[in-house]
């Protein structure tokens, strides 16, 4: 989706806040991030909107604090505790926070978390603590202890290690460049691969601009696994993603960029395969020469391209993985047409006996071309690859005999990133691709949330080939079961698709939920089963004193935040009294002036926004 921040558009109110460029001191402490030495680094992985953190700081001494990494768009403040404001910044590291300030005191800042603008929320973030240097501290002036690759550091999962650059060796006479040059002196570290993602990175924790690159292989004979320099979200720090496999170890280089040195700290955080279309390892085999939908929102776990396998490409920008194998000999040709004018491309590796992922040498077919218009296979294109000035058109694939059964990969890439979608039309003579492997459709997540007045369902699929429509079931005992709606499916589509069901009319308790899958050609299949139980969300726990004569306090526990009012109601049913009560989850209290009502009986009642009753009860008023 294209991510366009809100802004608040009212004249006067727009020019007073982006004047004010910093939040308030109004954050509830969370925890202190101090860290105990130089070049040392505090992190807390989740960090609320609203929160503030409380470091100790050293007059003359530098320090980074930052958010880079966060998924939801953060501000920073850093404040003395008499409410002197330090300094602020929002969005030094995309729509995320980063400030490097020198203390002139000795003593303790309070930095505060926001999200943009200056509110709270609820989706956690990370908020990292970097001393940078110290004012009685001249720097490293020793050469780091790892600044050759036989030297190296091992490094394991969920560890994190502070390192510094400064009078380490170039190590342009060791290794290669690899996606980045080696302009800077560097470090090394070793990591023991465990058939995992793991990710490389410096995000947040450097104090000038790095660089990492990743190899496998030994000492003296290193082989590129990937570079990064300056990582979206990351600020002018970097991160790199890389399948380990286990029985390998991998190096990872760290430098600075253009000649920059000084301190940072690497995290290894290692994590399984999500298995989705966006990686090689997720890949979806291609059924019949049915046109299919397509596309991506990101280049996945992994960025799988290399110099080993990208030839006429760069690096997958928005992209997705697929499998073709022909069981006749024939000639593929095909088209892939964006949905407007976007530069889509594309390589094809193959043929292969077994299948090779990611692949390890240039693509048989390869377009970089810079063209915004459609591309694909043609007969009589001339050409195998072709760089950016080239006409989006490559030759045509011969499938021999020899290459029947076999396998191949294809990389399709958004290049503009923009998350067009697009459609892929074969244009097949003689070949007949294999469906033997093919799933009708691959769920990603099938879950289910208890809403204030209703059920809320929600699934998503990686893929669907020929699916009718799913049918929502919902059930009270696991053995009836009844459809409560019918939601049409995609047809066939490569790429994620989301959805969503709403049921007012849920049971009180405990309801069961599936979906039932159903192809065009009558076959079905169920989902995994949701269970939701519906409670009262609001409760009354207390109203008091009752009877009263001038206040009346209510104490009402809610299961989330919504908007309420608290009506007052005559036995005629005529209001006479009402108040917002706007409550968050937990128990909430309030108090009311009704001295104005005249002595009786009344109801009370609990209303959402929508004016649904919520809670009714009696009041007596003396």
């Amino acid at each position: 989706m294209n991510l366009v921040r809100p802004h608040i558009t009212i004249g006067l109110l727009l020019v007073s806040m982006i004047g004010l460029g910093q939040c308030p001191n109004d954050n509830s402490f969370y925890a202190d991030l101090s860290p105990s030495a130089v070049s040392e680094t505090q992190t807390e992985s989740c960090a609320w909107g609203g929160d503030y953190f409380t470091v100790t700081v050293e007059d003359g001494s530098t320090y980074t604090f930052s958010t880079c990494g966060t998924s939801w768009d953060t501000m920073l403040a850093l404040y003395k505790p008499d409410d002197t404001l330090l300094d602020h910044n929002d969005d030094s590291c995309g729509w995320q926070s980063q400030i490097t300030w020198t203390s002139d005191f000795d003593g303790v800042v309070w930095v505060l978390i926001d999200e943009y603008y200056c509110s709270d929320n609820n989706d956690c973030g990370t908020v990292a603590v970097t001393w940078d240097s110290s004012s009685t501290d001249s720097g490293n002036t020793t050469p780091p202890v790892n600044e050759t690759c036989a030297d190296a550091i091992e490094i394991s999962c969920g560890e994190a290690i502070a390192g510094y650059t400064s009078y380490a060796d170039y190590d342009d006479s060791e290794v290669s460049d690899c996606g980045v040059p080696l302009d800077a002196p560097g470090v090394w570290y070793s990591f023991e691969g465990t058939d995992q993602y793991i990710t490389f990175s410096l995000c947040g924790t450097t104090n000038y601009d790095s660089q990492i690159n990743v190899y496998s292989g030994t000492c003296g004979n290193l082989i590129c696994r990937g570079g990064s320099d300056d990582k979206w979200g990351c600020g002018s720090s970097s991160d790199l993603v890389v399948y380990c496999l286990s029985g390998t170890t991998y190096y990872i280089l760290v430098q600075g960029y253009d000649d920059e040195t000084g301190n940072f700290t690497l995290s290894c955080d290692c994590e399984d395969s999500t298995n989705q279309p966006q990686d090689c390892s997720g890949g979806i085999t291609i059924c019949d020469d049915s046109t299919f939908g397509g596309n991506a929102n990101d280049a996945g776990d992994v960025q799988e391209l290399t110099y080993q396998n990208n030839d006429c490409l760069s690096v997958e920008h928005q992209s997705q993985w697929f499998f073709f194998s022909p069981t006749t000999p024939g000639t593929i040709e095909f088209t892939i047409d964006p949905s407007n004018g976007i530069d889509y491309d594309f390589a094809i590796w193959g043929p292969y006996d077994y299948l090779t992922c990611p692949p390890t040498e240039d693509p048989l077919r390869c377009t970089y071309s810079a063209l915004y218009e459609p591309t694909g296979l043609v007969i009589g294109a001339g050409d195998s690859s072709e760089p950016p000035s080239g006409d989006a058109w490559v030759e045509a694939i011969t499938v021999s005999n020899d290459d029947v059964d076999k396998m191949y990969v294809m990389l399709i890439d958004n290049w503009t990133a923009d998350n067009t979608a697009y459609s892929f039309t074969w244009n097949l003579t003689g070949v007949i691709l294999n469906c033997s492997i093919q799933l009708p459709v691959e769920f990603l997540y099938f879950s289910g949330e208890v809403r204030t007045s209703r059920n809320e369902l929600r699934w998503a699929t990686a893929s669907e080939v020929n699916n009718s429509h799913f049918e929502v079931e919902r059930s009270r005992d696991l053995d009836t079961w009844e459809v409560i709606t019918i939601i049409p499916g995609m047809g066939t589509v490569y790429g994620e698709t989301e959805y969503l069901v709403n049921d007012p009319n849920r049971p009180f308790g405990v309801a069961y939920y599936r979906l039932k899958q159903v192809d065009n050609n009558g076959e079905f299949s169920y989902s995994d089963i949701v269970s939701l139980e519906y409670r009262e969300s609001v409760e009354l726990l207390s109203l008091y004193p009752n009877p009263t004569r001038t206040n009346i306090n209510v104490s009402v526990q809610s299961q989330e935040s919504i908007g309420a009012t608290f009506g007052i109601f005559e036995l005629t049913g005529r209001k006479v009294m009402d108040f917002l009560l706007p409550l968050e989850a937990g128990v909430n209290l309030f108090t009311f002036d009704i001295s104005s009502l005249m002595p009786g009986l009344y109801t009370i009642q609990i209303s959402d926004d929508e004016q649904n009753s919520l809670v009714t009860e009696k009041m007596f008023k003396k």
